[in-house]
């Protein structure tokens, strides 16, 4: 939860400080290597978004590409149910949490749609803007970004791979299960 209160909401002034931006980067995995002079540098590069419930920042499928930080209200992020019309829920998202991080340095079109559950500000980084930051800042900057995300994709891979292994256990567990009142019916 970030210090974001009632109060916060009447003056979205405090959006613009680029030194309480920073700290909002700071929490992201993919910028934990950069300074507080970096991030507040990197906060001016992006915009204040202010979107309305029932309004989407990002739709699956689109190739939009940038991040966004929550840094007041609530959203849902969606995922289409193939072969349907429908979409399944994935996550409820507050105040401090982002997505879209990974668009940064890849060119896939978007996994998810994220809707606004209630009126929301968020914080935009489009991609062109992220890479002028990384060309300003120097080649050890750039060194330090790719490898946290290299870091991050494989503890994210692991995290995965885990959750498969425990899932198919779990599969097989019941489907070689006997029915003992199947058995006897036949």
């Amino acid at each position: 939860m970030t210090e974001l209160t009632k109060s916060t909401l009447t003056d979205p002034t405090k959006f613009e400080d680029p030194v309480w931006g920073g700290n909002q980067l700071k929490r992201i995995p993919v910028f934990c290597r950069f300074s507080d002079g970096e991030l507040e540098d990197l906060y001016n590069h992006g915009k204040l978004v202010i979107i309305k419930p029932g309004v989407s920042a990002v739709i699956e499928g689109e190739p939009t590409r940038g991040l966004f930080i929550l840094l007041a209200g609530t959203v849902s992020v969606f995922k289409n149910i193939a072969g349907s019309s429908g979409m399944h829920r994935l996550a409820y998202l507050e105040e401090g949490s982002y997505f879209g991080e990974f668009s940064l340095f890849d060119d896939a079109p978007r996994s998810a749609t994220v809707t606004a559950e209630s009126a929301c500000y968020l914080f935009q980084l489009d991609v062109d803007e992220f890479l002028k930051f990384l060309d300003k800042s120097g080649h050890e900057a750039k060194v330090r970004f790719y490898k946290t995300c290299a870091e991050e994709l494989a503890k994210r891979f692991r995290h995965l791979n885990t959750d498969y292994i425990t899932s198919q256990k779990i599969l097989w567990k019941y489907a070689l299960r006997k029915d003992d009142g199947a058995d006897q019916k036949g």
